[in-house]
């Protein structure tokens, strides 16, 4: 277990910069450690690269959580139910002890207090990326986020609209919502303009005229506001500038009688591919060829488009290369 004499100067700058902000004691006994920890005490800041909150139920008690904040390789958790809370401080996930200590306060209320003086000190959460999962509070008026790659996983109650509306940066790189109840995610110029990433895994209503205005060649999008025509459209752009990894996918209302070889682009050439009795997909083709990717990727395309019980999943990726061209067969082989 690592202790505070075995930790690198840099580290122990984060743990002083967030250790107790209730309690100067902790700090005070920071400055009797050494002179050279005195130093650390008073000129210590930080930027954060990545900025993580998540939130997980207790498999022993249901009215349990553990909610842990992630600040580079610095860990706060902070642990209990009702009005007792254990706070536990570490470094690369390995508890601190000797800073470790109980609250006979609700979790919520230390860690929002802990929020409140991070904004206090700092203005708001500015990282690189911020990630937010199944964290079960919104933010305060006050509360802000600046980042270049945001991810919100589950946040119950629409929170992640809350969340997102507390955010000043113009643009993201990354954006990724994911939630499987709630109200509607709105569209905004922000969302449309994610550069390289674009995961909406929450219906969103996004239109034809929305679609066209995506510019992440990294997409999936849920939404029964798009329409055949807006779906080819993603298509033609993907095939032009997707890299390697990228893939596009969309879950849309279209009907299982839909002749799904129409989104395939004009000129566009591709092979049926045979689809195994068991699968879920109803239409799978590889694009051969007769579009030109910007990147140079010529490389062919997997087109398919499978159906859940009310809903179709369209989507297109790089064709992966069979392991062996001694069995053909695995060309045609449906991976659920």
């Amino acid at each position: 277990m690592p202790s505070w004499k075995t930790v690198p100067d840099d580290v122990k700058k984060e743990i002083l910069e967030f250790s107790d902000y209730e309690s100067r004691c902790i700090r005070c006994s920071m400055r009797l450690c050494s002179k050279k920890d005195y130093n650390l005490v008073d000129v210590t800041s930080f930027k954060a690269k990545n900025f993580a909150i998540s939130e997980v139920f207790s498999n022993m008690d249901s009215n349990k959580t553990q909610i842990r904040v992630d600040i580079d390789n610095f860990t706060i958790w902070f642990i209990g139910k009702e009005n007792q809370t254990r706070v536990d401080r570490g470094w690369d996930g390995n508890v601190l002890e000797e800073f470790s200590e109980i609250k006979s306060e609700n979790r919520y209320i230390v860690i929002r207090r802990f929020l409140d003086r991070w904004h206090q000190r700092f203005g708001m959460i500015h990282a690189e990326k911020v990630s937010f999962v199944m964290f079960d509070q919104p933010p305060s008026a006050h509360w802000k986020i600046k980042c270049n790659k945001l991810t919100m996983y589950e946040l119950r109650g629409g929170h992640d609209i809350t969340w997102l509306d507390q955010c000043v940066s113009s643009k993201f790189e990354k954006l990724e919502i994911t939630r499987t109840h709630g109200p509607p995610l709105p569209i905004d110029r922000r969302i449309l303009g994610t550069s390289k990433s674009l995961r909406i895994g929450v219906d969103c209503n996004m239109s034809d005229e929305q679609l066209d205005s995506v510019k992440a060649p990294d997409f999936y999008v849920k939404s029964d506001g798009i329409k055949g025509s807006g779906i080819r459209r993603v298509l033609e752009k993907f095939l032009k500038n997707g890299q390697m990894e990228d893939r596009t996918e969309i879950t849309v209302a279209l009907p299982e009688n839909f002749e799904f070889k129409k989104l395939v682009p004009e000129n566009v050439s591709y092979r049926s591919l045979e689809i195994p009795e068991w699968s879920s997909s109803v239409f799978e083709v590889k694009l051969l060829g007769g579009f030109e990717n910007v990147h140079g990727i010529q490389n062919p395309r997997k087109f398919r488009v499978r159906y859940t019980p009310d809903k179709a999943e369209v989507s297109c990726e790089v064709w992966k290369r069979p392991r062996s061209e001694s069995l053909p067969i695995i060309e045609n082989y449906d991976s659920e």
